[in-house]
């Protein structure tokens, strides 16, 4: 028997394959340096934690929770919206809690998306965002983030009869892999575009805290946006609680509304303690947050610091958790990083694993210790002087 072709075309989860390389190598009794995953060393905000434990204690968090969220935690989150973005949102219609922004991308693509429906998604990308069109059975349509364009999207460029049977596109700044902030007249363009060919948006707004320069805006905050996109924000970036798996999604109240019967027939819901801690998480946000950037951009400041001393042409940026870089020493992405990992036991990104557009670079993230960044810094040097 055949399995379904949303099974069979979707290609692996990049690190989900690239942990089989790290196992092996593990077997062999070798340290990995990984300074390829997006999985912050840095912990959450003590009280998030001790919140987390005091909640799991009370004698009724063995219950399930309500479907859409805590409501106090929805309008926390609106209270927070409006204060970082100028955002006002309704946290009954307008907000609902999700099982970190990942399920929100698919679960989206499943309100929105009809079979047949063409899903805009950018090349290179989070490999979730073409998953997740496939799994809705639409057809994704490669959107090409290029660096004469400044890693945006040319709208201009998609062809008229593209456009017609359109009806997602989904977009991420600040960007990964690419690490490109967007601007507040980018996402003007963007919303007066789609509204004109009635396409939908999703922004995931997953690195809307790591920024060193202008804070990123939000695609709500343009006039007309409500009605056609959906953002996604998460605690895992800003709060280091990538494992405790909650976030939420905002938008118009029907795209919520649509949003929200996906999801009350697929899970249900987060665990309460859990949405305590990221209630907890807002009340030391202004004490947290600029520590966690001025970490981060140590972090940075030394891999770019070496991609210097090589010559490379990697971008400039203060914003995501990423470093993205063009290669000094040929295109293949992929036969690079396996054959560093297997000689020196360091694991970087590779390009081709975020899409046709993504080959010819690599991303370093910023996820270990800075002495662990130098120490597989000195590693990737060595080996590249060797590939060369």
């Amino acid at each position: 028997m055949e399995f379904p072709k949303r099974v069979k075309e979707v290609p692996p989860y990049l690190y989900a394959e690239m942990d089989n390389v790290i196992a092996e190598i593990k077997r062999q009794g070798k340290e990995i340096i990984n300074i390829a995953h997006g999985d912050p060393d840095l912990t959450p905000p003590v009280e998030v934690i001790e919140e987390l434990k005091r909640s799991a204690g009370m004698k009724d968090a063995h219950l399930y929770p309500t479907y859409w969220g805590m409501i106090e935690l929805r309008e926390r989150i609106a209270h927070w919206m409006e204060g970082r973005f100028g955002v006002k949102l309704d946290p009954e219609k307008e907000i609902i809690i999700l099982i970190g922004a990942k399920e929100g991308i698919t679960h989206l693509f499943l309100a929105l998306a009809e079979s047949g429906d063409y899903g805009l998604i950018p090349d290179p990308a989070y490999p979730t965002y073409k998953a997740s069109a496939i799994f809705a059975d639409a057809v994704p349509i490669e959107l090409p983030l290029l660096p004469e364009n400044d890693f945006l999207p040319d709208l201009g460029s998609i062809d008229s009869g593209v456009l017609k049977r359109t009806k997602v596109l989904i977009i991420n700044y600040p960007n990964n892999p690419t690490t490109k902030v967007a601007d507040r007249r980018f996402f003007q363009e963007l919303v007066e575009f789609c509204r004109q060919h009635r396409i939908y948006i999703i922004h995931d707004h997953a690195y809307s805290e790591i920024y060193g320069g202008d804070p990123p805006p939000s695609i709500l905050e343009i006039e007309g946006a409500r009605e056609i996109a959906v953002e996604l924000h998460t605690f895992s970036k800003t709060f280091n609680m990538q494992g405790y798996r909650i976030g939420w999604a905002c938008g118009g109240k029907d795209l919520i509304r649509a949003l929200a019967i996906i999801k009350t027939n697929t899970d249900s819901g987060v665990f309460v303690p859990i949405q305590r801690a990221a209630l907890k998480a807002f009340e030391v946000y202004e004490g947290f947050i600029p520590s966690l950037r001025e970490r981060y951009q140590k972090r940075r400041e030394i891999i770019q610091g070496y991609l210097r001393d090589l010559g490379w042409n990697y971008y400039p940026s203060d914003a995501t958790i990423y470093v993205w870089t063009r290669m000094g020493v040929g295109n293949d992405s992929m036969r690079f990083v396996t054959e560093l990992i297997r000689k020196y036991g360091v694991m970087i990104g590779p390009g081709a694993g975020y899409g046709k557009y993504g080959e010819g670079f690599l991303r370093f993230s910023l996820t270990q210790p800075e002495a662990k960044i130098r120490e597989g810094m000195e590693k990737f040097i060595a080996f590249t002087r060797e590939w060369m």
